[in-house]
């Protein structure tokens, strides 16, 4: 029984292996709308809202490590439009944010060699998660005119960055670093 389970869960990663950029894509951008669909539910547990992680900053960190491409990019927009439109944010923003945070894994990655520190590799999407939420706390306090609460902030930090470690594999697209083809991405 364990040597099919065994075999059945090779499957499946020769299959993920086998999939190409796209389908990787495609899945994360999936995996994305679902997060985000059921964080627009209202969650209320013992009286007080359970925070919702940003899975898009996920994506945008994942998809970085890989250099810069159009169509993870593209996608990157539309996810941070919907996040402007459903938390009543100034048109744009989460856009900003997004490509802001797929700019810094992209540079970091191609500026420092992940391949042989796993730990940075691991640790880098702190201080990159850390950025895009003080952004989204500097674009809040400007435009409510007065300095907004950090703790939840805080709270949806935390909740990311759990979300991260969990289901950052999806978010590897399978191509070297700097292989910019049309085919690939």
């Amino acid at each position: 029984m364990a040597r099919k389970r065994s075999r059945n869960k090779d499957s499946q990663d020769a299959l993920w292996g086998r999939s190409g950029a796209t389908v990787r894509l495609l899945v994360g951008a999936l995996v994305i709308a679902l997060v985000g669909l059921m964080g627009l539910t209202p969650k209320i547990l013992f009286n007080t809202e359970i925070t919702w992680p940003y899975a898009s900053f996920i994506a945008a960190v994942g998809w970085g490590r890989y250099g810069f491409a159009f169509r993870p990019m593209v996608l990157l927009i539309l996810f941070g439009l919907a996040q402007d439109v459903s938390a009543n944010a100034p048109i744009g923003c989460f856009a900003l944010i997004n490509l802001t945070v797929y700019g810094l894994s992209g540079a970091a990655s191609t500026t420092l060699d992940l391949d042989r520190a796993p730990t940075l590799r691991e640790l880098l999407p702190v201080p990159i998660l850390a950025v895009a939420f003080f952004m989204i706390w500097g674009i809040a306090s400007l435009s409510t005119g007065h300095g907004v609460r950090w703790y939840p902030l805080a709270a949806a930090y935390a909740m990311t960055f759990f979300l991260h470690v969990l289901i950052a594999p999806v978010f590897l697209l399978g191509r070297q670093n700097n292989e910019f083809s049309a085919s690939t991405a």
